[in-house]
């Protein structure tokens, strides 16, 4: 017998799962699903250990082939993904997308898009040079209302390949005008580190319509807007009007006012400094931006002042900054995708295989996070654990708890072909036949 809270969880999960669904021919549906909820319980990447976490009735070799064979699109499961999670973000506000890459490490060469990568985060238990995946991810963050943290959805990914003269950054911008085209008249703003922040990814982005917030080196070339020292004349003078002002080098961001506040930045509340000041960015081609110095405290004392950098210059400085803080939430998300998810074991023969079996696992992710985010208090109700506070609820918490729920439904007899909708419900007590009747007895 279900509870009131169960059934408000399992009603929504099958909102989503029909919305995405659509995104397939009817006669696929029923499979997608089972892999989808599998996905979505099994800490493995395997579809096998996928479907022995739910009741399937197929053999288990033609999942393997619908995934590999079947006649349907990553790229159309994609949209509808990104369309289901943009439609939390409310009408009005401007959209957040994450854009970072992350490095799946593999033990053999016959990996598809497998190749040997430079690891720039230099950490010390990890050679400099690995082999593995590099996926280039784009995400959505949100704020989770019952603990206050922000956490990351992603919506879509693409592996550098493993030979030709396509890079992460030409992978990024195709997915930011595929991301796009999907959210035509919705305001976009594209947060991303260091790596990102160039000309050859910023130039596209902003003709495409983006905002684009980022932590960009301290050699960056920028200088203040001109100021004339002379009088305005009324005669016209010779040459072209002065396009940069002073260089700013680290005597002249001295010379700013320095101001400091008290920001929730990182689910901390931290004494922030900052210098901010509207620029010409000369990698931009002389673009006008708003530029942040910024250094705050932590228990080890002061940090490192970083740049950041805005191309609204109508932002303020603390704006800037909570903007990117948006940013952070993609890492706790790589490292539940690696190894709560499984994505690390994804091993399939052919990029088109992997890249359906990855957005399908990232989908399942969503799911879980969505129900977090938006059924907050009957996903606490049916999540509560004992040893945690009785007012948090976090997507595993609530994975651990469907995962003693969903088994016990025959998904594919849960989807209503005639209407094409999943319903996660079991039979009435009163619809039960009579031979069911005569076993029970």
């Amino acid at each position: 017998m279900l509870t009131s809270d169960q059934k408000v969880i399992l009603r929504e999960l099958s909102l989503y799962t029909t919305f995405l669904a659509k995104a397939l021919s009817p006669l696929a549906a029923p499979t997608f699903c089972e892999l989808l909820l599998g996905g979505m319980l099994s800490g493995e990447g395997f579809v096998t250990q996928a479907l022995l976490t739910i009741h399937y009735e197929n053999f288990w070799n033609s999942y393997h082939h619908w995934v590999s064979q079947g006649k349907w699109r990553w790229r159309n499961l994609a949209h509808r993904l990104i369309l289901l999670v943009s439609s939390k973000v409310p009408d009005g506000q401007t959209i957040p997308l994450i854009l970072d890459d992350l490095t799946l490490e593999r033990c053999s060469d016959k990996a598809p898009a497998c190749r040997i990568h430079h690891q720039h985060s230099k950490k010390k238990n990890r050679c400099t040079y690995l082999l593995g995946q590099c996926w280039v991810f784009l995400a959505i963050p949100f704020h989770r209302p019952s603990d206050k943290v922000h956490t990351a959805i992603p919506v879509m990914a693409f592996p550098s390949p493993k030979s030709g003269n396509i890079s992460k950054l030409k992978i990024a911008k195709a997915m930011l005008k595929s991301v796009r085209q999907s959210l035509q008249g919705r305001a976009l703003r594209l947060l991303t580190d260091c790596w990102f922040m160039n000309h050859t990814m910023m130039q596209p982005a902003l003709e495409l319509g983006y905002e684009v917030i980022g932590h960009i080196p301290k050699n960056r070339a920028l200088y203040a807007l001109p100021v004339d020292a002379l009088p305005p004349s009324p005669f016209k003078r010779k040459g072209r009007k002065r396009k940069y002002g002073v260089k700013m080098t680290p005597e002249e961001v001295e010379k700013l006012p320095e101001t400091k506040m008290t920001l929730w930045l990182y689910r901390k509340n931290r004494t922030v400094s900052f210098r901010s000041c509207i620029c010409r960015a000369r990698f931009l081609k002389g673009r006008i931006v708003r530029v942040v110095w910024s250094c705050f405290e932590n228990d080890k004392g002061q940090t490192e002042t970083k740049l950041f950098l805005s191309t609204n210059p109508d932002l303020k400085a603390d704006e800037v900054l909570l903007a990117y803080s948006l940013r952070w939430p993609i890492e706790p998300m790589f490292q539940q995708l690696k190894h709560e998810f499984g994505c690390k074991h994804l091993w399939q023969q052919k990029l088109r295989t992997l890249l359906r079996w990855m957005h399908i696992k990232m989908a399942g992710y969503a799911l879980v996070q969505l129900l977090t985010i938006c059924q907050n208090p009957a996903a606490i109700a049916l999540a509560k654990t004992a040893w945690r506070n009785p007012h948090t609820v976090t997507a595993g918490m609530l994975r651990r708890a469907l995962f003693w729920i969903i088994p016990q439904f025959r998904i594919r007899g849960c989807w209503n072909r005639y209407e094409q909708k999943l319903e996660l419900k079991l039979p009435d007590k009163n619809e039960r036949s009579d031979s069911f009747l005569e076993k029970a007895a």
